[in-house]
């Protein structure tokens, strides 16, 4: 991993009886601050530091480890003897090393994260000191706020600055001036010359002072006032008032108002069918006192952890859920009832999920209120690591079509339904949940708020009136079934164009119901076999044969046909915890795609011979992702070549994703070792435009219809020495830009089912 960009004057040294403990407080501060302050741990006893405590000679090489360019060093302990360890340690460290050695009496997590801040806003160790020590002020002020405030600072007299300058601006932030916004605004402000105080609610705070911001308690929409004086007054007010009014990502719209009674609409659609009712077992948490409250705070630790790496490698929404789990309101309010009430780590969990949950139930907002349930789903999910038996329920749907009755959908089972689920009817639920925006997604109608008493044997409903009949006769199940599926009409898998070539059309595929959807359009072949999306949620590598089982299921529907499968594009926006990939500050340029796999060699065999076991009855190809130079290609043709020899089966194609300027601009060079080509036009947009592709204010410049990237598809169209030349990313299925590509000589375009038909109209046209 590259070396941190350390730009801060004063390092860290987190000391703690708990390594996780210690680790997951880096990880915290490194949110906040990225890589400009130098942390050291010295955390854990015994090997690896797998038990519980702290040892002198860890601290000291800890200490030693961190830059001589970092002129102080604060030291945060956590509890009892970790104190008598940094002192001892301190005794045995070298004079220059010792000299520079700060113990900090501040509480571990608020007083570190505290010091990281305004370490990383250049402030001097004085500062950084009295800034961890004051880390639990904004705690103290929401559970005290009737406390006395410390006056603020009068702002210097204009006789003794250069300049002054004032302006109100109202809280875009949908949840206020909180931490992530809090922590920007004192980053903004250590890059000017001024003095900064901002106003809100009578109270006044320094910009240096991230815990004084916080005490404000301005909430969304409230007007606050930032005041400066100094040579750079009037650029720090203007840079500070257009980032507390640019808000981070506007929530979505709320949807019309449901009816006053009755069934919320969820997904548009009519349907019909029979009715299969899912019921949650409830949960049995046990009520035993914990016998070890330091043990039970571990074990909830390591569930949480686990949890989170689970769920934050998996799709986006799944990952947002995640963050969930580092919300101090809820992971704190489980760790008091453990330490205070003395709950076993299940009984304070749950009892901590369902406080937060109220909460977020009295808020007045629709979409907020919906993420209430999201803090139910990652509590069960913490659940299911700590007790037995509370895994997922299971959907015990068969391959007959069928409308689901749930109670409450989760966002991983709207994730993973069946193809013969047809539609949702949800008796809670909610329009603005993550199960929701899945559904609409995938084109599945459903309700939510549904009441059916007495539960009947079939259903018809319309998901965008909210009309439901229960037990339709025969007409009326006619009519809720017309029209018949929102899935794209069959049509042609060549296109003639006028030059009389013809554009091939493949299909994009990562799920069972994909691929079959893509099938029944009439999809050339599958252009795109996502297999990393099989295995998003695995914390461990399945072996070949659920691999081939896998992959065989997602290529079924185009038996006999081409299929061109991707090896697993891990890395980057898709992190895959069996690879245990080391964290990266700029992961989009780091150890993602084929470099990911080359560096796991074992790992990429197995993943080979489960692709050729999976693809026997298909016209298989192989691609692989992110390649960059010739010489990656040549090491991955001679692992494929060793895998099958193992396996008994010939070499099939090997192709390679383009998404790297460097390799669309050296097409010539990989000629050599590569079968075929295919665009990823996201990515390659992407370094292109030096515009991240998940940034909204960066959609101007993400256009895969843009000159650059048009010209750079031509010349690998030119340079390829016909070799065939696909584009399988989103361009592909976007008639302005598939126009673009198709003059720059592309003609196979490889896209999403539902995009199938807007191409064959462009082109019919």
């Amino acid at each position: 991993m590259d070396a941190p960009d350390i730009t801060a004057p004063t390092a860290l040294l987190l000391v703690s009886h708990s390594a996780a403990l210690a680790e997951a407080t880096e990880a915290l501060i490194r949110q906040m601050t990225g890589t400009r302050v130098a942390i050291a741990r010295a955390a854990g006893a015994g090997p690896g530091g797998r038990d519980l405590g702290t040892d002198p000679m860890a601290i000291v090489a800890a200490a030693e480890s961190l830059p001589a360019a970092c002129g102080a060093i604060v030291v945060l302990m956590d509890i009892g003897s970790a104190l008598l360890s940094a002192d001892m340690a301190r005794d045995l460290m070298p004079a220059g090393v010792r000299a520079r050695l700060h113990l900090s009496p501040a509480a571990f997590v608020e007083g570190a994260l505290a010091a990281a801040l305004a370490a990383a806003a250049g402030l001097p160790v004085e500062r950084v000191l009295a800034e961890a020590e004051n880390g639990l002020a904004a705690k103290r002020a929401d559970i005290a706020p009737s406390a006395p405030q410390p006056q603020p600072k009068p702002m210097p007299s204009p006789a003794t600055t250069t300049a002054t300058a004032r302006r109100a601006v109202t809280l875009a932030d949908p949840a206020g001036l909180h931490l992530r916004p809090a922590a920007a605004f004192v980053t903004v402000a250590a890059g000017y010359d001024a003095d900064i105080r901002l106003t809100a609610n009578g109270r006044s705070a320094r910009a240096d002072s991230l815990t004084a911001l916080l005490t404000l308690d301005a909430a969304a929409g409230a007007t606050v006032t930032i005041e400066a004086s100094g040579p750079q007054a009037e650029a720090a007010v203007a840079a500070l008032a257009t980032l507390l009014a640019q808000a981070p990502e506007a929530p979505p719209p709320d949807l019309p108002a449901p009816p006053a009674t009755g069934p919320i609409p969820v997904s548009p659609g009519r349907v019909a069918g029979p009715l299969h009712v899912v019921d949650r077992a409830p949960l049995a948490i046990p009520d035993h006192p914990a016998p070890d409250r330091d043990a039970a705070r571990i074990r909830l630790r390591a569930a949480i952890d686990a949890t989170f790496g689970r769920l934050s490698a998996g799709p986006p929404i799944m990952a947002a859920q995640a963050t969930l789990l580092h919300d101090p309101a809820l992971v704190d309010a489980a760790y008091a009832a453990i330490q205070d009430a003395g709950l076993n780590e299940a009984a304070a969990w749950w009892r901590a999920v369902l406080s937060t949950h109220a909460r977020y139930g009295a808020l007045d907002a629709p979409y907020l209120r919906a993420r209430g349930q999201d803090v139910i789903e990652v509590g069960r999910a913490v659940l299911q690591r700590l007790l037995p038996g509370t895994g997922p329920r299971d959907l015990a749907v068969g391959p007959a079509p069928c409308i689901l009755l749930v109670d409450t959908l989760t966002a991983a089972e709207a994730a993973s339904l069946p193809a013969s689920v047809i539609g949702v009817l949800d008796r809670q639920g909610g329009a603005t949940s993550h199960a929701a925006i899945l559904l609409r997604g995938a084109g599945i109608p459903a309700l939510a708020g549904v009441t059916l008493d007495p539960v009947p044997r079939t259903v018809a409903f319309d998901g965008a009136s909210g009309e439901i009949v229960p037990d339709p006769d025969p007409a009326t199940a006619r009519r809720f079934q017309s029209p018949p599926s929102p899935a794209p009409a069959a049509g042609p898998s060549v296109l003639p164009l006028r030059d009389g070539t013809g554009l091939e059309l493949w299909a994009n595929v990562g799920t069972v119901r994909e691929s079959l959807a893509a099938a029944a359009a009439g999809a050339h072949g599958i252009g795109l076999a996502r297999t990393e999306i099989l295995f998003l949620d695995r914390p461990d590598a399945p072996a070949e044969a659920e691999q081939a089982e896998r992959i065989a299921a997602l290529l079924a529907p185009f038996r006999g046909r081409p299929v061109v499968v991707r090896a697993l594009d891990a890395g980057a926006d898709k992190p895959i915890p069996f690879l245990a990939l080391d964290p990266e500050d700029n992961p989009a340029l780091g150890v993602r795609g084929l470099r990911a796999l080359l560096r796991r060699p074992a790992f990429f065999r197995t993943h080979l011979r489960a692709i050729l076991r999976a693809g026997g009855a298909h016209d298989l190809r192989i691609m692989l992702p992110m390649v960059t130079v010739a010489e990656e290609m040549r090491a991955a043709r001679g692992i494929l070549a060793d895998a099958c020899r193992e396996a008994g089966t010939p070499i099939p194609p090997l192709g390679a994703m383009i998404e790297v300027p460097a390799a669309a601009l050296r097409i010539e060079d990989l000629v050599a070792e590569t079968d075929f080509f295919s665009i990823g036009t996201n990515d390659l947009t992407q370094y292109v435009m030096a515009a991240e592709r998940g940034r909204q204010d960066f959609a101007a410049f993400a256009d895969a219809a843009h000159p650059a990237v048009i010209d750079l598809c031509a010349h690998v169209v030119r340079h390829a020495n016909g070799r065939s030349v696909s584009v399988c990313g989103e361009a592909a299925g976007d008639p302005r830009a598939a126009r673009l590509l198709v003059a720059a000589g592309i003609r196979r375009l490889s896209m999403a089912a539902t995009r199938l038909g807007a191409i064959r109209a462009a082109f019919a046209a």
